[in-house]
């Protein structure tokens, strides 16, 4: 289920029993062959300028984006793509008419944070056509039936080439024009479209020419850019226009979710592929109809064992910013905007990073010899103040966070009080890591002291950098010996005075 300008698609009647308990999180490594990657959407209207806001309380988005940062809304996603360890971000594309609240050619930000982040070669971007929006909905609009969802009346019609531009012009022409060839995410050498429905309520006269289109995308994208795309789409389209199995037509199907089955795996032509939710919906039906139960991450960590566990070679999750249907997998605020700590019910999340964590227990590298983390992003703090002369555009509550003067830009935390504290749950460790933080302090005796699962290791002093904007990255030693195993490390200020960005494990042994 996708969104579009707060209207969803309501596909899902029944309710899932909640089985209470905290998420174990599988380690079993997939196969070196297999991709994984989360659907996003990026409208300026809420997810990327905010504020986020919406009639159900949860899912609601770690930070405070604002109309004037959606660049930081981008840099800050892209930090947690790559702490989730997924290989690629389907952009969840709309079409561009003058309607389309976000059009492909915005996604030239995201590839910017991407390259400003060094991530050019592990974090690809796919497309993940929400044709419900980008086919019919334009269509709808260009058509002067406006914007009805779904429209009863007035399906798309795929048996006339003169539509087929929504699929290819207005869509993915925009795409490759905006997303280099660099940063597009392949399989076999060939770009990845993934497209979401074939159901007749969207799309009419289907047979045998959805496959015409298929192929007109086909030729477009040869004929412009010299490449043949990899296709997958919805089985239904395929029981709907068998002429889609035609040598050549297409390269995979899957099946999307529903409360009945919120994880499935599609074979075609040998090669399986895994769609999955890590919930969707509000128990008590205040807004959405239906309920799949999250199940304090129960649900997304059995879906992605039964999609990249059981061999898909490619698993599509939705959806890191679907808040509006409770689907997201980004950080998820524990605070409320009056600094009040929020429950599991009202935020479906046992811990902010609890969705990224299982994403990369089932990533190709689920224990990486480096990996780093975000002073800003971590699960619990303590010890804090407030300051009013800082936005805090990341997060609510008792904790100072800045723009940073430090290479890679992003945020840090400073203000530092004596005994204030920053905690991360499910750390990945294997090996003997170290741990190396980066740290700005004009305060000579400024002091580190590490907790790892509730062990207290030795205070250390930072070196004196002479200014609070003067970074350098200080290694703690190694913090013991670790088999694949997952572990809460505290980072603890006994005297303040000082400014943390990041911190890093390093040198561990990944789990190859």
């Amino acid at each position: 289920m996708k969104t579009e300008n707060l209207l969803y698609k309501m596909k899902f009647f029944a309710t899932l029993v909640t089985v209470l308990g905290v998420v174990a999180l599988t380690t079993t490594k997939p196969a070196s062959a297999q991709y994984l990657g989360v659907t996003t959407g990026y409208s300026y209207a809420n997810e990327l300028t905010g504020p986020v806001v919406y009639p159900l309380s949860t899912n609601i988005a770690l930070y405070n984006p604002t109309a004037a940062t959606p660049d930081k809304t981008w840099a800050s996603w892209v930090e947690q793509y790559n702490q989730a360890g997924i290989d690629f971000v389907a952009a969840d594309l709309v079409g561009s008419t003058p309607n389309a609240s976000h059009p492909p050619t915005q996604l030239s930000s995201l590839v910017t944070a991407i390259n400003n982040a060094s991530l050019t070669n592990s974090l690809k971007i796919a497309i993940f056509d929400d044709n419900g929006s980008s086919w019919l909905a334009q269509y709808s609009l260009a058509s002067g039936y406006g914007y009805t969802f779904p429209p009863l009346d007035h399906p798309f019609d795929m048996s006339n080439p003169a539509n087929w531009k929504y699929l290819y012009d207005y869509d993915y022409k925009l795409f490759y024009q905006t997303v280099p060839d660099a940063n597009r995410f392949k399989i076999n050498g060939r770009p990845v479209i993934f497209i979401w429905t074939g159901n007749p309520t969207y799309i009419s006269n289907e047979n045998g020419n959805y496959s015409k289109a298929v192929n007109y995308v086909r030729q477009q994208c040869q004929a412009d850019f010299g490449f043949n795309p990899w296709i997958v789409v919805n089985n239904d389209a395929v029981a709907n226009d068998p002429t889609l199995t035609a040598p050549g037509v297409i390269d995979g199907t899957h099946s999307w979710y529903g409360v009945s089955n919120p994880y499935n795996l599609s074979s075609y032509n040998g090669t399986s592929t895994g769609t999955l939710v890590p919930g969707y919906g509000d128990a008590a039906h205040t807004y959405l109809p239906s309920f799949i139960d999250p199940n304090h991450g129960q649900l997304l960590d059995t879906g992605l064992t039964n999609t990249v566990g059981k061999g898909a070679l490619l698993t599509v999750v939705e959806g890191f910013t679907d808040y509006g249907e409770e689907a997201s997998l980004w950080r998820t605020r524990n605070i409320d905007q009056n600094g009040n700590a929020m429950t599991y019910a009202q935020t479906e999340y046992d811990y902010p990073n609890q969705r990224l964590s299982i994403l990369r227990a089932h990533s190709r590298n689920p224990f990486p010899a480096s990996q780093t983390f975000e002073a800003e992003g971590s699960d619990y703090f303590g010890g804090g103040v407030s300051v009013s002369a800082i936005a805090n555009y990341y997060r609510n509550g008792n904790i100072a966070i800045d723009d940073v003067t430090d290479t890679g830009g992003g945020y840090f935390v400073g203000w530092i009080q004596s005994g204030e504290w920053l905690e991360w749950e499910h750390v990945p460790l294997n090996g003997t890591p170290h741990i190396v933080v980066r740290v700005a302090s004009p305060i000579p005796g400024a002091q580190i002291q590490l907790v790892i699962d509730g062990i207290a290791q030795p205070a250390q002093t930072i070196p004196n950098t002479g200014d609070w904007q003067t970074w350098t990255s200080f290694d703690m030693g190694p913090i013991g010996t670790f088999s694949n195993s997952y572990h809460t490390i505290r980072i603890v200020f006994p005297n303040g005075g000082l400014n943390l960005n990041w911190w890093q494990t390093q040198g561990g042994t990944p789990s190859l």
